[in-house]
Protein backbone atom coordinates (compact mmCIF):
# COMPACT_ATOMS: atom_id res chain seq x y z
CA UNK A 1 0.00 0.00 0.00
CA UNK A 2 1.18 3.47 -0.83
CA UNK A 3 -0.31 6.48 0.91
CA UNK A 4 0.10 10.12 -0.12
CA UNK A 5 -1.75 12.59 2.08
CA UNK A 6 -0.23 16.02 1.48
CA UNK A 7 1.63 18.14 -1.06
CA UNK A 8 5.08 16.85 -0.03
CA UNK A 9 4.12 13.17 -0.18
CA UNK A 10 2.32 13.63 -3.51
CA UNK A 11 5.42 15.28 -5.00
CA UNK A 12 7.61 12.52 -3.56
CA UNK A 13 5.38 9.89 -5.18
CA UNK A 14 6.45 11.21 -8.59
CA UNK A 15 10.09 10.30 -7.83
CA UNK A 16 9.49 6.71 -6.70
CA UNK A 17 10.51 3.68 -8.70
CA UNK A 18 7.19 2.00 -9.55
CA UNK A 19 5.59 -0.22 -12.18
CA UNK A 20 5.20 1.72 -15.41
CA UNK A 21 1.39 1.48 -15.49
CA UNK A 22 1.09 2.75 -11.91
CA UNK A 23 3.70 5.47 -12.40
CA UNK A 24 1.86 6.75 -15.50
CA UNK A 25 -1.48 6.80 -13.68
CA UNK A 26 0.00 8.48 -10.59
CA UNK A 27 1.78 11.07 -12.72
CA UNK A 28 -1.47 11.99 -14.47
CA UNK A 29 -3.58 12.07 -11.31
CA UNK A 30 -1.04 13.83 -9.07
CA UNK A 31 -0.38 16.56 -11.63
CA UNK A 32 -4.13 17.10 -11.90
CA UNK A 33 -4.42 17.33 -8.09
CA UNK A 34 -1.50 19.77 -7.87
CA UNK A 35 -2.66 21.89 -10.84
CA UNK A 36 -6.17 22.15 -9.37
CA UNK A 37 -4.80 23.30 -6.00
CA UNK A 38 -6.16 20.24 -4.18
CA UNK A 39 -2.92 18.79 -2.78
CA UNK A 40 -3.81 19.65 0.81
CA UNK A 41 -7.35 18.36 0.36
CA UNK A 42 -6.54 14.95 -1.11
CA UNK A 43 -5.46 11.63 0.35
CA UNK A 44 -4.36 9.32 -2.47
CA UNK A 45 -4.11 5.66 -1.55
CA UNK A 46 -2.69 2.94 -3.79
CA UNK A 47 -4.22 -0.42 -2.88
CA UNK A 48 -1.96 -3.12 -4.27
CA UNK A 49 -2.96 -6.75 -4.83
CA UNK A 50 -1.42 -7.89 -1.53
CA UNK A 51 -3.29 -5.30 0.57
CA UNK A 52 -6.27 -6.22 2.74
CA UNK A 53 -9.41 -4.50 3.93
CA UNK A 54 -7.95 -4.25 7.45
CA UNK A 55 -4.91 -2.42 6.07
CA UNK A 56 -7.10 0.07 4.21
CA UNK A 57 -9.26 0.65 7.29
CA UNK A 58 -6.12 1.28 9.33
CA UNK A 59 -4.88 3.87 6.84
CA UNK A 60 -8.05 5.79 5.92
CA UNK A 61 -10.49 4.73 8.68
CA UNK A 62 -13.16 3.36 6.36
CA UNK A 63 -13.90 0.58 3.90
CA UNK A 64 -15.37 1.35 0.49
CA UNK A 65 -17.38 -1.87 0.82
CA UNK A 66 -19.19 -1.02 4.05
CA UNK A 67 -21.49 1.89 4.82
CA UNK A 68 -23.07 2.20 8.25
CA UNK A 69 -22.63 -1.51 8.90
CA UNK A 70 -24.12 -2.60 5.56
CA UNK A 71 -21.72 -4.55 3.32
CA UNK A 72 -21.47 -4.40 -0.46
CA UNK A 73 -23.83 -6.98 -1.95
CA UNK A 74 -26.24 -6.82 0.98
CA UNK A 75 -29.76 -5.42 0.60
CA UNK A 76 -29.75 -1.73 1.36
CA UNK A 77 -26.10 -1.11 0.49
CA UNK A 78 -25.61 2.19 -1.32
CA UNK A 79 -22.03 2.85 -2.38
CA UNK A 80 -20.45 6.08 -1.23
CA UNK A 81 -17.92 6.59 -4.00
CA UNK A 82 -18.52 9.54 -6.28
CA UNK A 83 -16.48 8.20 -9.17
CA UNK A 84 -15.31 4.80 -10.39
CA UNK A 85 -13.15 4.39 -13.47
CA UNK A 86 -11.29 1.48 -15.04
CA UNK A 87 -7.80 2.50 -16.14
CA UNK A 88 -6.83 -0.94 -17.46
CA UNK A 89 -5.05 -2.73 -14.61
CA UNK A 90 -6.15 -0.17 -12.01
CA UNK A 91 -9.50 1.06 -10.79
CA UNK A 92 -9.91 4.57 -9.45
CA UNK A 93 -12.50 5.34 -6.79
CA UNK A 94 -13.03 8.88 -5.54
CA UNK A 95 -14.80 9.67 -2.29
CA UNK A 96 -15.63 13.35 -1.72
CA UNK A 97 -15.92 14.10 2.00
CA UNK A 98 -17.72 17.11 3.43
CA UNK A 99 -18.12 20.47 1.75
CA UNK A 100 -14.54 21.77 1.84
CA UNK A 101 -13.35 19.83 -1.22
CA UNK A 102 -11.53 17.02 0.61
CA UNK A 103 -11.39 13.69 -1.22
CA UNK A 104 -9.95 10.22 -0.87
CA UNK A 105 -8.66 8.87 -4.18
CA UNK A 106 -8.20 5.10 -4.12
CA UNK A 107 -6.27 3.36 -6.88
CA UNK A 108 -7.06 -0.35 -6.71
CA UNK A 109 -4.87 -2.85 -8.52
CA UNK A 110 -6.89 -5.16 -10.77
CA UNK A 111 -4.82 -8.29 -10.27
CA UNK A 112 -5.86 -11.93 -9.82
CA UNK A 113 -4.97 -13.32 -6.40
CA UNK A 114 -5.85 -10.09 -4.65
CA UNK A 115 -5.63 -9.96 -0.85
CA UNK A 116 -9.04 -8.29 -0.96
CA UNK A 117 -10.88 -10.09 -3.77
CA UNK A 118 -14.26 -8.56 -2.82
CA UNK A 119 -13.02 -5.05 -3.62
CA UNK A 120 -11.61 -6.11 -6.97
CA UNK A 121 -14.84 -7.98 -7.79
CA UNK A 122 -16.99 -5.00 -6.75
CA UNK A 123 -14.96 -2.63 -8.93
CA UNK A 124 -15.18 -4.98 -11.91
CA UNK A 125 -18.93 -5.45 -11.42
CA UNK A 126 -19.77 -1.78 -10.85
CA UNK A 127 -17.69 -0.52 -13.76
CA UNK A 128 -19.49 -2.96 -16.05
CA UNK A 129 -17.23 -6.01 -16.01
CA UNK A 130 -14.15 -4.07 -17.08
CA UNK A 131 -10.62 -4.83 -16.12
CA UNK A 132 -8.49 -7.40 -17.78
Amino acid sequence: MLSFHDRASLRHALTRSLRVDLKDLLHKRIHQILDDGLADLTHLLVIEASDTEAMVREEVAFSPLEVEGVRYGSPGFIHQWDWLEDHGGWFELIFCVGNDGFAFVLLVQDEPGSGWPELRAACRREVGGGGR
